[in-house]
């Protein structure tokens, strides 16, 4: 009985070295982070970056893998399907695990139950812009006119994100706005040039080169803070007394359900590490993203939050999907 209990023995010692081993050199092969988006949005930039940054750390491909569509449905339920291995990532804004599931009735996947949260990658602020040349100076203005004239004024978003910003900013002031929806960002913002919209709602990044070449006015942000890269524009709860306004896009980084949870807590260690190099800060600084990280427990916590956010805002705009 005593050689069966050593040969037991070596055999678990065997085990605990193979299984440690195997974590330890995870990845094996290359990686690919699914993006729901076209190429060249902040999540996409986002994803090239940190897939960039970890092929350099792994010495293994980090492939990005575009998969746009049905706001963002078809690229995550790709993910949702594939093996909960480590090797197929996602990289998205909140909106595909906090309002989506809102927003449909026939979502074919459960975002809190399907995915696992590794952790947040950035925020992609938004802010409300207004045509330079016919647009109101400020935001208090801009409130002002809505008041004024009810139902004149109205806001385009092209994303359901910078949609529901422009929404809770309207329902917490109390303003009869209408909204203009557009097909995507490129669409919005050419629609503040010429469709005679009163102001957009749109992230930074992509707002950023009208604003830099004076065709457009930044007279807010809807985060909770300013925006490095645009310091004199206020908050909304700064310029109109909007105490906890807080709008801002996240982005974080989610693998299948019961993927390993030593898999994630890699992918969480490595992606904090890239995301705190001063230079990488600075990058997405520079375009308007700002870099941020937090745990899976925290990320869960902040998807949560967001929900109940959010619900109330869906509800009494009627606002559908499907």
């Amino acid at each position: 009985m005593q050689w069966i209990a050593r040969i037991s023995g070596h055999l678990f010692v065997f085990f605990l070295f193979v299984v440690t081993c195997w974590a330890q050199a995870y990845p094996l092969k290359p990686v690919r982070i699914v993006i729901p988006f076209p190429p060249g949005g902040p999540a996409d930039l986002l994803a090239r970056l940190v897939g960039q940054q970890l092929s350099e750390r792994w010495s293994q491909p980090v492939i990005p893998d575009n998969r746009p569509g049905a706001n963002t449905i078809i690229g995550t339920e790709a993910v949702v399907k594939a093996p909960a291995d480590g090797y197929t990532l996602l990289l998205t804004v909140d909106s595909t695990v906090t309002v989506n599931s809102l927003l449909y009735s026939d979502l074919p996947y459960d975002p809190v139950r399907d995915l696992a949260p590794i952790t947040l990658v950035g925020w992609s602020r938004t802010v409300i812009v207004v045509n330079a040349a016919t647009g109101p100076k400020s935001l208090p203005e801009l409130v002002q006119f809505a008041r004024a004239n009810p139902g004149k004024a109205n806001f385009a978003a092209g994303t359901i994100t910078s949609r529901l910003a422009g929404e809770l900013f309207k329902r917490q002031l109390g303003l009869d706005i209408v909204f203009v929806p557009y097909n995507g960002s490129a669409p919005a913002l050419r629609g503040l040039l010429s469709d005679g919209v009163t102001f957009l709602v749109v992230a930074a990044s992509a707002a950023m080169p009208y604003i830099q070449s004076g065709q457009f006015r930044a007279i807010a942000t809807t985060g909770a803070q300013r925006i490095v890269s645009l310091p004199e524009v206020p908050t909304v709860a700064e310029a109109v007394n909007l105490p906890g306004f807080d709008s801002s896009v996240w982005m974080g980084v989610f693998a299948p359900a019961r993927t390993p949870a030593e898999i994630v807590q890699q992918l969480n260690r490595d992606i904090t590490q890239i995301m705190s190099q001063p230079e990488i800060r600075e990058r997405l600084a520079s375009i308007g993203l700002d870099a941020a990280t937090n745990s899976p427990a925290e990320l869960t916590a902040v998807i949560r939050k967001e929900m109940e956010l959010w619900l109330p805002v869906i509800r009494q705009g009627g606002i559908k999907a499907d």
